[in-house]
């Protein structure tokens, strides 16, 4: 991903707790798959078919991982050895507690720290772990959810660091995450203005908004004044036509946007009023170099979550 806007509602008793939009930007000539159901038969999202991994995912059983890549070209970059697509697969699979018993957090300050820590990179074998560190990795910035907590990591030309975020509408593009991109704060800001309740008063009922208003918001060709863009090593001309939330252009532009929803809700089940029924989706739609939507997909899962430590049923991806 290149940039995404998201609210976080942690606390909500019910209905969406993650609300998140965002554009993967990329050469068009790069060979990706999109919005599919991975080899291994549990990970869903789209795939990075040349350095392997992908750039947001989800596990059925509660987690998410996105990242997007951090562009400073005036400083030198780590030689990287394992994909940063890759990162996004072990966290997400780390997220879970399943392929070691490190907790989310430990291994995530474990990382910032320079350590070595099991990770489950891409492979048909979810349980065969592999020694990841930080610096093996290209500059990024990494966000991980498990429905409990919303981390943020940040690996970058001063350092690595990691947050854990609070509610909220938070935003991420391809410098440090304080930074503020002018795109990156039109895209918070737009959803914050469409998520706002009086915007829509009048309305006898709460209804969701759309899934067309939220993926709008991302095809968006703004582009700030030459004064305010990020300098990052490329030319004035790169600049400018990188700073635009939705880039078009014949080589280089966005490939797809992604919209997730994580909504969770009382079971019906008397015998266990603690229970909840979570409800993963994730719908991509996918652009050509001149911009046109060309395929739009959407995966859905549901997971009964138990109100005791147990782990509940887990559904499988249901794509249309």
């Amino acid at each position: 991903m290149c940039l995404m806007a998201f609210d976080w509602q942690p606390d909500s008793p019910q209905g969406e707790c993650l609300l998140l939009i965002g554009n993967r930007d990329e050469f068009h000539a790069r060979a990706t798959a999109g919005l599919c159901v991975w080899p291994d038969g549990v990970l869903c999202g789209g795939r990075d078919l040349v350095a392997g991994g992908g750039w947001l995912v989800m596990h059925p059983a509660g987690s998410l991982a996105t990242l997007t890549n951090v562009r400073q070209l005036d400083h030198p970059a780590p030689t990287a050895s394992i994909s940063r697509g890759q990162l996004v697969a072990a966290a997400a699979r780390q997220a879970l507690g399943r392929c070691s018993r490190w907790r989310l957090e430990d291994w995530l300050r474990a990382l910032v720290a320079g350590e070595s820590v099991p990770a489950a990179l891409e492979r048909a074998d979810a349980q065969k772990l592999s020694a990841l560190t930080l610096e093996a990795v290209d500059w990024c910035n990494l966000l991980v959810c498990d429905g409990k907590a919303l981390w943020r990591l940040h690996h970058g030309p001063q350092g690595a660091e990691v947050s854990r975020l609070g509610a909220g509408i938070h935003s991420l593009s391809n410098g440090h995450p304080e930074t503020g991109w002018p795109k990156q704060r039109r895209l918070s800001g737009r959803l914050a203005a469409l998520l706002d309740p009086t915007a829509r008063a009048g309305q006898t009922t709460a209804r969701p908004l759309s899934d067309d208003a939220l993926l709008d918001l991302l095809k968006d060709d703004w582009r700030p004044a030459p004064t305010q863009l990020p300098a990052t090593g490329l030319t004035p001309e790169r600049e400018a036509l990188l700073s635009s939330p939705f880039i078009v252009s014949a080589e280089y532009g966005t490939r797809a946007s992604t919209l997730v929803r994580w909504q969770r809700y009382p079971t019906r089940d008397t015998t266990d009023p603690s229970g909840m029924v979570q409800t993963l989706t994730l719908l991509e739609r996918r652009f050509s170099p001149e911009g046109h939507t060309i395929a739009s997909r959407r995966a859905m899962t549901r997971l009964l979550a138990t109100g005791s430590d147990e782990e509940g049923d887990i559904g499988s991806w249901r794509l249309s």
